[in-house]
């Protein structure tokens, strides 16, 4: 955030040229650079012109009047921040996680019975997270490819969409979804669990192809 101390050499009660600048250099930081482009700009064009404004009448106020509005600006500039950028910061927080998050082994029949029930409640992220747990043990109970419990759901997805080829974007976009729900902020919906049903149902009468589990390329 805008710091609320200056050095001892800068002026207490700037120009208006010396304000845009501070304010400039605050929203260039590596902070706000890494959000969305696009948002980014939009939030940047809103703030600067109405700050634009307000600066152009610290010339003719004076020294107590023109560090109030100076400090105003500053909070709107943070109020921006955080109602932009903190859900965004939030989510990047999360990683992607273990498909398992428990070392207990259960077998696909428990968990499409708890997405059944979630299902039933209207509990969506339960609903689809079981529903994607299911369908990875129903696989390992299979032998379509290990029981490997640290397998993250990217992986699992990659490893399904090798033995079941024909239903790859799908399983990839179950995948997916199962990290924004699990570990980011995003909600499934009711489509998103019949669609991870009817995949589910799918693959239980498909044969699996005779391919090797993908390796994961190693991130950098």
């Amino acid at each position: 955030m805008i710091p609320t101390r200056v050095p001892g050499d800068v002026p207490v009660d700037p120009e208006s040229d010396q304000a845009r600048e501070w304010l400039s250099d605050e929203l260039s930081r590596d902070i706000y650079a890494d959000a969305e482009p696009g948002l980014l700009q939009r939030a940047w064009k809103a703030v600067t012109e109405w700050l634009g404004d307000l600066l152009d009448g610290l010339e003719g106020l004076d020294a107590g009047p023109g560090t109030l509005v100076l400090a105003l600006a500053a909070a709107a500039v943070a109020v921006v921040v955080v109602l932009i950028f903190r859900p965004r910061f939030s989510s990047a927080a999360k990683k992607p996680g273990k498909v398992f998050a428990q070392d207990l082994i259960e077998a696909a029949q428990q968990h499409r019975a708890r997405a059944e029930q979630a299902e039933a409640a209207q509990r969506w992220n339960e609903a689809l997270a079981e529903r994607f747990r299911a369908m990875v043990r129903s696989a390992e109970e299979r032998v379509v490819f290990e029981a490997r419990p640290s397998r993250t759901a990217a992986e699992a997805g990659a490893a399904l969409a090798s033995a079941f080829p024909e239903a790859r974007t799908e399983l990839l976009w179950l995948g997916r979804r199962f990290d924004e729900v699990m570990y980011g902020t995003e909600h499934a919906s009711s489509d998103d669990c019949r669609r991870a049903a009817a995949l589910d149902g799918a693959l239980e009468s498909a044969r699996p192809a005779l391919s090797p589990e993908p390796a994961m390329a190693a991130p950098r």
